[in-house]
């Protein structure tokens, strides 16, 4: 296939074009579509071929390969263990996307606004383009499945839960817990520094993956201490890194890991609780279900100490522009998981017998919404 300037990522500037016969209505003409726009339609319709380029540049470690310097492709080849041949032409392809850019002795260089793609990077993008393009790109395969009947294409393409499937592969769930760390941190930068800690002495992250919005809260908070509630499986592995010395957490080690199935039991003791995009997950009866428990141990946990409250942080559904991402979630999980509407939020925590106290945006399309339990 050949891949040449009409798919450029910019486009040239439109020309115009002589009238072209409409075939549909004899005697008819109109105008051809211009170069721009027919440019347009093929870098789209591309789009998955330069994500699937661009994961394996990630995977390939290609960018901290490069370190900042330039280096021949063959020789990023060899430093990745990759054919020199087809690394050429990948980093042929990625440079027409403006990722790469090549000097005049042919050596590529990592152009500037991609240096997220590092993993030293501190706002790296790394695992979240690897997951993109492999595990959720596979899952949109079930699309029409999901636009037919408003079932999970995942489970259609996958044969299981999202959940269920990245249990039973190690490497996938990997990569999905660090692209979730890495799309978390500017989030629980803003949350540690606007949310109110100030009599706070624990933490309980709900779903928290491998503790990277709890190592945040807690290196904002020096005096709080915090536990990270998830499957055993990314318990284990946040535990593992740890040890090997990988791992986000306070050098006083305040964080730790408590592996549950948040379903059927959440830790009590918690001064605040918190759950970070894990509602929108789950249909309208987990959902609750999820709350109703979290309620339990809140309750649990007044009968000893001060009131606790709830932090909850999702995106919401606010405008035409937030329907691309609806429709992945309707992909990944049904359409009975799209994202809330702020009226949703509200009603949703006042059935599951929460007293909703605030609510506030965040940068980056996030809300926080904070509650206490309300005793039967």
């Amino acid at each position: 296939m050949d891949i040449d300037q009409r798919y450029a990522y910019e486009a040239e500037e439109p020309r115009p074009e002589e009238p072209a016969a409409d075939e549909s209505v004899p005697g008819k003409s109109v105008p051809d579509a211009s170069a721009a726009d027919e440019a347009r339609i093929m870098q789209l319709a591309a789009g998955g071929g330069f994500a699937r380029a661009l994961a394996v540049a990630a995977r390939l470690g290609i960018a901290d390969i490069l370190d900042g310097g330039r280096l021949p492709y063959h020789e990023i080849a060899a430093r990745g263990g990759a054919d020199p041949d087809v690394t050429r032409r990948l980093m042929e392809t990625l440079t027409l996307c403006g990722v790469f850019e090549r000097d005049a002795c042919g050596d590529y260089g990592l152009a500037a606004a991609f240096a997220r793609l590092r993993g030293s990077h501190p706002r790296s993008l790394r695992n979240f383009c690897v997951l993109m393009a492999e595990t959720y790109d596979d899952a949109f395969a079930g699309l029409p499945h999901t636009v037919a009947t408003g079932e999970s294409g995942f489970e259609r393409v996958f044969g299981k839960p999202l959940y269920a499937y990245l249990a039973g592969d190690p490497e996938a769930e990997r990569v999905f817990d660090a692209a979730m760390a890495e799309l978390a941190r500017p989030v629980v930068a803003e949350l540690a520094r606007r949310a109110d800690f100030g009599t706070v002495r624990r933490v309980i992250d709900i779903g928290g993956g491998d503790g990277t919005v709890l190592a945040g809260v807690l290196a904002a908070h020096p005096l709080l201490e915090g536990v990270c509630v998830d499957r055993p499986s990314v318990c284990e592995r946040a535990r593992a890194r740890l040890r090997a010395g990988a791992g986000e957490r306070p050098a006083d080690g305040r964080l730790a890991f408590r592996p549950a199935d948040i379903f059927a039991e959440v830790p009590a003791g918690g001064d605040r609780y918190l759950l970070k995009n894990v509602l929108h997950d789950w249909d309208a009866e987990r959902r609750l279900r999820i709350l109703t428990v979290v309620r339990e141990a809140m309750l649990r946990t007044e009968a000893t100490r001060a009131t606790p409250r709830l932090l909850i942080v999702e995106p919401l559904q606010e405008s035409d522009a937030d329907g691309a991402h609806t429709l992945f979630q309707m992909v990944m999980c049904g359409k009975d998981t799209e994202l809330f509407t702020g009226p949703e939020m509200h009603k949703l925590v006042q059935t599951a017998g929460f007293t909703l106290l605030s609510a506030e945006r965040l940068a980056g399309g996030h809300h926080v919404f904070e509650c206490v339990a309300v005793a039967s």
